[in-house]
Protein backbone atom coordinates (compact mmCIF):
# COMPACT_ATOMS: atom_id res chain seq x y z
CA UNK A 1 0.00 0.00 0.00
CA UNK A 2 3.03 2.21 -0.28
CA UNK A 3 2.03 5.44 -1.95
CA UNK A 4 -1.61 4.55 -1.54
CA UNK A 5 -3.60 7.80 -1.88
CA UNK A 6 -5.83 6.97 1.09
CA UNK A 7 -3.08 6.34 3.61
CA UNK A 8 0.42 7.83 3.62
CA UNK A 9 3.10 6.71 6.06
CA UNK A 10 5.00 9.41 7.94
CA UNK A 11 8.42 9.40 9.62
CA UNK A 12 6.95 10.33 13.01
CA UNK A 13 3.56 10.80 14.63
CA UNK A 14 2.29 12.79 17.58
CA UNK A 15 -0.14 10.82 19.77
CA UNK A 16 -3.05 12.77 18.24
CA UNK A 17 -1.88 12.05 14.69
CA UNK A 18 -1.45 8.37 15.60
CA UNK A 19 -4.99 8.18 16.94
CA UNK A 20 -6.28 9.85 13.78
CA UNK A 21 -4.31 7.41 11.61
CA UNK A 22 -5.65 4.43 13.60
CA UNK A 23 -9.20 5.70 13.09
CA UNK A 24 -8.54 6.14 9.37
CA UNK A 25 -7.22 2.57 9.17
CA UNK A 26 -10.33 1.29 10.95
CA UNK A 27 -12.51 3.10 8.37
CA UNK A 28 -10.46 1.70 5.48
CA UNK A 29 -10.84 -1.83 6.83
CA UNK A 30 -14.60 -1.33 7.33
CA UNK A 31 -14.87 -0.08 3.73
CA UNK A 32 -12.80 -3.10 2.64
CA UNK A 33 -10.30 -0.76 0.98
CA UNK A 34 -7.46 -2.47 2.86
CA UNK A 35 -7.26 -5.87 4.48
CA UNK A 36 -7.00 -6.27 8.25
CA UNK A 37 -3.50 -7.66 7.70
CA UNK A 38 -2.40 -4.51 5.82
CA UNK A 39 -3.93 -2.31 8.52
CA UNK A 40 -2.07 -4.26 11.18
CA UNK A 41 1.22 -3.66 9.39
CA UNK A 42 0.46 0.06 9.24
CA UNK A 43 -0.43 0.11 12.94
CA UNK A 44 2.94 -1.46 13.79
CA UNK A 45 4.64 1.16 11.61
CA UNK A 46 2.82 3.95 13.44
CA UNK A 47 3.42 2.50 16.92
CA UNK A 48 7.16 2.48 16.32
CA UNK A 49 7.21 6.13 15.30
CA UNK A 50 5.12 7.89 17.95
CA UNK A 51 6.85 10.84 19.57
CA UNK A 52 5.67 12.43 22.76
CA UNK A 53 6.85 15.95 23.52
CA UNK A 54 8.29 16.13 27.01
CA UNK A 55 9.01 19.34 28.91
CA UNK A 56 12.16 20.13 30.96
CA UNK A 57 10.04 20.78 34.08
CA UNK A 58 6.45 20.38 35.29
CA UNK A 59 4.28 21.98 37.93
CA UNK A 60 2.35 19.51 40.09
CA UNK A 61 -0.83 20.22 38.13
CA UNK A 62 0.86 19.90 34.72
CA UNK A 63 2.48 16.65 35.83
CA UNK A 64 -0.90 15.22 36.81
CA UNK A 65 -2.40 16.20 33.44
CA UNK A 66 0.56 14.71 31.57
CA UNK A 67 0.34 11.43 33.51
CA UNK A 68 -3.40 11.25 32.82
CA UNK A 69 -2.69 11.74 29.10
CA UNK A 70 -0.07 8.96 29.24
CA UNK A 71 -2.66 6.62 30.78
CA UNK A 72 -5.15 7.46 28.00
CA UNK A 73 -2.52 6.81 25.32
CA UNK A 74 -1.59 3.49 26.90
CA UNK A 75 -5.22 2.37 27.17
CA UNK A 76 -5.79 3.33 23.54
CA UNK A 77 -2.78 1.25 22.52
CA UNK A 78 -1.03 4.30 21.10
CA UNK A 79 2.07 3.81 23.25
CA UNK A 80 3.49 0.69 24.89
CA UNK A 81 3.53 -0.02 28.63
CA UNK A 82 7.32 0.34 28.72
CA UNK A 83 7.20 3.71 26.98
CA UNK A 84 4.46 4.86 29.36
CA UNK A 85 6.58 3.90 32.36
CA UNK A 86 9.55 5.80 30.95
CA UNK A 87 7.39 8.89 30.30
CA UNK A 88 5.94 8.77 33.82
CA UNK A 89 9.45 8.47 35.30
CA UNK A 90 10.58 11.45 33.21
CA UNK A 91 7.63 13.52 34.42
CA UNK A 92 8.07 12.52 38.07
CA UNK A 93 11.78 13.32 38.01
CA UNK A 94 11.15 16.80 36.57
CA UNK A 95 8.13 17.78 38.66
CA UNK A 96 8.83 20.88 40.74
CA UNK A 97 8.32 20.48 44.48
CA UNK A 98 5.41 22.54 45.78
Amino acid sequence: MKGHPLFEKKDSYTPTEATRAYDQLDRLVAEKTVSPRQASAHRRHIAGRIRVTLKPSYTARAAQRAKTEIVKLTEAGTITMKSAAAYRAHITKRTQAA
